[in-house]
């Protein structure tokens, strides 16, 4: 009796998956940020407004690391008992003062980049969501899951094709501007016009 009911409760949950299947839809979201033409136009944002200064913060870091190098170098190659000069000791210091900012810099513009990357997902999740509420209304699913959190699924309920087509209608351009960015330009004073005086 015990090996019968055990049948029948598999049987009935086997009975029940093939229902639950077909009330999922999934959307693969590292193809909604590749493909869809806010992804494309954020990453090509992106590095149009920050390749060249990374360029630039890495030249300026390692010139101030290497200038640092020869000066401490200099320094530690007096040989006792003699010491390094003033100058030299005032040398290494500043050397190693601007090598540090150099770091800091990139340091900050490696943040802001990955910061500013953050927010142009933020942006194009945001606007999934709705429209994967309607495709799963659409299609009657009772749920939409990402792609990456199951390991396998039916091709036929990958609707990342619909979401993306829909996507490049509704919002094709995301903004880079972070919000604190967007604050400071709006809360720029405005530059008063002059006006020519005229003589009385």
């Amino acid at each position: 009796m015990r090996t019968i009911l055990k049948l029948s409760a598999a049987a009935a949950l086997l009975a029940a998956t093939p229902a639950f299947a077909e009330g999922v839809v999934v959307v693969d979201v590292s193809r909604v940020l590749g493909e869809s033409a806010a992804g494309k136009s954020g990453t090509a944002q992106l590095k149009a407004k920050y390749d060249a200064q990374i360029t630039q913060r890495n030249q300026a870091f390692n010139t101030a690391v290497q200038a640092y190098q020869t000066a401490a170098n200099a320094a530690q190659a007096v040989k006792a008992p003699a010491q390094p000069t003033p100058a030299q000791v005032t040398a290494a210091q500043q050397a190693g003062q601007r090598a540090q900012q150099a770091q800091e810099q990139l340091q900050a513009l490696a943040q802001e980049v990955r910061a500013t990357e953050d927010f142009v997902r933020q942006q194009i999740i945001e606007r999934v969501g709705p429209i994967a509420e309607q495709v799963r209304a659409e299609r009657k699913a009772d749920v939409v899951i990402p792609k990456g959190s199951v390991f396998a699924a039916d091709s036929t309920k990958d609707v990342t094709s619909v979401v993306i087509q829909r996507l490049d209608a509704a919002f094709p351009t995301p903004s880079i501007a972070l919000p604190q960015q967007q604050q400071q330009g709006a809360a720029a004073p405005a530059q008063p016009s002059q006006q020519p005086t005229q003589g009385r």
